[in-house]
Order: structure tokens, then C-alpha cells, then sequence
């Protein structure tokens, strides 16, 4: 038998930060959100003895043991090894895990990674586990069992796909909402909307620890701050559902002058000097898409001046990112 899986990665126009619990249990939390078609794929084949082998192509990295009981945690492949145990699995596999897209680099791909393995085991054990139990479980092994320092947005716009509203309550429950986008918006925002790698990765967990600190100690800038990212986020639904992109495209920009506010590290010269020329090449706005300090860049560009800001940016080194609107959020390609 052999599994095939794959969960979308995602960018987030808008909220992020205000999905963290140290805000979103005192304050609630919104984000708008959209899934990529850049996938988080798992291979997973039954094997005849119980031994466990996990490969990752992008870590380079592997682990081999006898059985579940002593897969082993601090080896660089902890989400797997993290998912296995939670499910106690009493088989034998090989597992090959794979990305369309480098980790560290702002597009929730630590979150697709949780939420595809638990899709594969409850495609491997027939389950039934549905999207928003799936998106609570990999927030709950990633935060809790894992100590990561994590929101939930990426877990619920990778088990979900689509673009959505996204409210996080102070009872710790969410909801989706998909977006009302008539079809001819969709097709503009897909094709405005451009994504550029900046050639660096970065470790989002000493960000989101430091945001995460200041807003358990009431730091004023920051939780001032974010309650002005989460009325982005409102304004972002709105300024989409109208069809208003030229909005949509102002308030990128608003939120990432906030978003610097969080923690430093956030952006530096370079980051800021390639949103500068960005916008002087006629962008409306744009962001990086995670914690910040490197990753993707995304921006709002009409068509009219899109060859221009390429030109500009791959100059400085950066490289553009096609993509469209993933609608599945995690599926099972195959289950033979």
C-alpha cells in the first residue's frame, strides 16, 4: 500500500500576529488568508516488518528505527516523529517528505508539514479526522506537545485551502470563513498579487518569542499594534469582497509599517530597501509573508508595472514566484 499527500503552504494578507493565544485569548484574533498551490507532499509505503524510516529531501536528513516506541525526538525531524507517537502507529513504513518550497521562508510551511502528516495517518488508519479537527490537532502537537512559538493561522489555511476570514476566539475555538470573491476579483487578485524569494531563510521562533513576550507583558507598542494588524485584517476582507484591490493593495503596505512594531528583527535596511524600490517601480504595497527577517516578499502590483518591478528585483538578487489559489486545502492524491 502507498499513501501519496500533499497540504498547502499559504500567504497571509492580513491579522497575522493576532493569532498568537497571548493575544487572541484576551483580545481574539483575525487573519485573512490564502493557500498556494506550493505543496507539502508525503510518500508513505507500508512495509512488511515494523520498522519506521523517515526521509526528508530538504533537511537531508533521515531516521531509521525497529518501531514507533523508539523513534527519536531532537534529530531534526520532531513533527514526524512527534505525529507518529501521537497516533501510536503499530505498523512498519517508509515515509519521504517533500516541498515545492525551501522551510524558513514565511509561508506556514512548519504548519502544512503537521497538517499532511496527520492527513496521511488518517488516510493510512481511515480516521475520518475533518479539516478543523485536523488544523486543531497539528496546532496543538506543534505548540503544546513541541513547544513551537507558533500562531494557528497556517494550520487551518493549509488543512483547509481557499482564502479565508479566520477568526480565533478567546475560548481557543476558530472559525472559517471563505471570502465572497466574485470570480473576476479572484482572477485579479491572483494575478496582482506577486511573490519574490529574497535568497534568505530565516528562524521565525525568536521573533514570535519576543512578540509573543511583549504581549503576555502588556508591552503598549506592541499590543497597540496589533490590535491595529487585526482591524487590517477586517479592512482586508472588505476591500477584497468589494473588488477595491487598489484598497487591498494600501492596506499590504499599512500592515507592514505596523508589523515592525512587533519585535525586532521583523525587517532590516536591505528588506526595507527592496519594498522601497518595489513601490518606486509602481507596487501599491507589499509585505513579507511570515514572522519576518527573510523569506518571500509579497507584493500588490497591477500588470501595467509588473515587468518593471521584476526587472528591478531580480537586479537585487530575488526570484519571482509563480503561483495560483489552491482550493483543497489537504488532500490524499492516491491510496493504493
Amino acid at each position: 500500500m502507498t499513501l501519496i499527500s500533499r497540504s498547502p503552504v499559504r500567504i497571509s494578507f492580513g491579522g497575522g500576529g493576532t493569532d498568537l493565544a497571548s493575544y487572541y485569548e484576551k483580545y481574539g484574533g483575525v487573519v485573512v488568508s490564502a493557500a498556494i498551490n506550493k505543496y507539502i507532499y508525503n510518500i508513505l509505503e507500508i512495509r512488511l516488518d515494523d520498522r519506521i524510516q523517515i526521509i526528508s529531501s530538504d533537511l537531508q536528513l533521515n531516521q531509521t528505527v525497529s518501531d514507533v516506541y523508539h523513534l527519536k525526538f531532537g534529530e531534526g525531524l520532531d513533527i514526524p516523529v512527534a505525529v507518529l507517537k501521537h497516533f501510536n502507529v503499530q505498523r512498519g513504513l517508509n515515509l519521504f517528505m517533500a516541498s515545492e518550497i525551501p522551510p524558513g521562508t514565511g509561508l506556514g510551511s512548519s504548519g502544512a508539514v503537521t497538517v499532511n502528516m496527520i492527513n496521511t495517518i488518517n488516510a493510512l488508519e481511515r480516521l475520518k479526522i475533518g479539516k478543523q479537527d485536523m488544523a486543531e490537532l497539528a496546532y496543538k502537537i506543534e505548540f503544546h506537545e513541541l513547544g513551537m512559538p507558533i500562531g494557528k493561522q497556517d494550520e487551518y489555511a493549509s488543512a483547509f485551502g481557499g482564502i479565508n476570514f479566520i477568526k480565533f476566539n478567546t475560548d481557543g475555538t476558530a472559525e472559517v470563513e471563505p471570502l465572497k470573491i466574485p470570480r473576476e476579483v479572484r482572477v485579479r487578485l491572483e494575478s496582482d498579487v506577486m511573490l519574490f524569494f529574497t535568497g534568505r531563510t530565516r528562524e521565525s521562533s525568536k521573533i514570535l518569542r519576543s512578540q509573543d513576550k511583549s504581549t503576555k507583558d502588556q508591552s503598549g507598542t506592541v499590543v497597540e499594534s496589533l490590535h491595529a494588524i487585526k482591524q487590517v485584517a477586517f479592512d482586508v476582507k472588505k476591500a477584497i469582497e468589494s473588488g477595491d484591490l487598489v484598497e487591498f493593495g494600501r492596506l499590504l503596505d499599512h500592515s507592514w509599517q505596523t508589523k515592525k512594531n512587533l519585535a525586532s528583527g521583523i525587517s532590516n535596511p536591505r528588506i526595507d530597501h527592496l519594498l522601497d524600490l518595489a513601490k518606486k517601480n509602481g507596487a501599491l504595497g507589499g509585505k513579507l509573508t511570515g514572522a519576518g527577517g527573510g523569506g518571500y516578499m509579497m507584493l500588490f502590483c497591477e500588470k501595467t508595472h509588473q515587468k518593471a518591478v521584476t526587472k528591478a528585483l531580480v537586479a537585487e538578487g530575488l526570484s519571482p514566484l509563480d503561483f495560483h489559489f489552491d482550493k483543497k486545502g489537504a488532500y490524499v492524491i492516491n491510496g493504493e
